[in-house]
């Protein structure tokens, strides 16, 4: 089920990069019809099985295109911890040094799709 659930939220975030657009997690939980109850929290473990594999594979991180309402267009904390964890972020979870590998992470994936258009 899970592979199934990464899959489809995957192609969520492609027609995402490819409309130049972000997404919350909750649109994310909505889209994907995550059942109560902590669909948020089935949906960042969604998304961080989705990093994992993205990151072994050297592709765009699709997953920085979910950002939090409450975050200023950032990602969840979590996303920068994870990052760090697997080696591909050294900084802050917010600030500048977020921001900026944010927007980077972003543009990769909107270059990547427009390919795909």
């Amino acid at each position: 089920m899970d592979s199934i659930m990464i899959d489809r939220l995957e192609l969520l975030l492609i027609e995402t990069a490819k409309n130049g657009e972000t997404v919350t997690y909750r649109q994310v939980a909505q889209q994907l019809e995550l059942k109560p109850p902590h669909t948020i929290h089935q949906t960042t473990e969604l998304i961080e099985m989705m990093i994992k594999l993205h990151a072994k594979s050297g592709v765009p991180l699709l997953a920085s295109l979910v950002i939090s309402k409450i975050r200023d267009g950032l990602p969840a904390p979590g996303f920068f911890m994870l990052l760090q964890e697997i080696g591909l972020y050294n900084g802050s979870v917010d600030g500048e040094d977020a921001r900026q590998f944010h927007k980077q992470e972003m543009k990769r994936c909107f270059d990547a799709t427009a390919l795909l258009k």
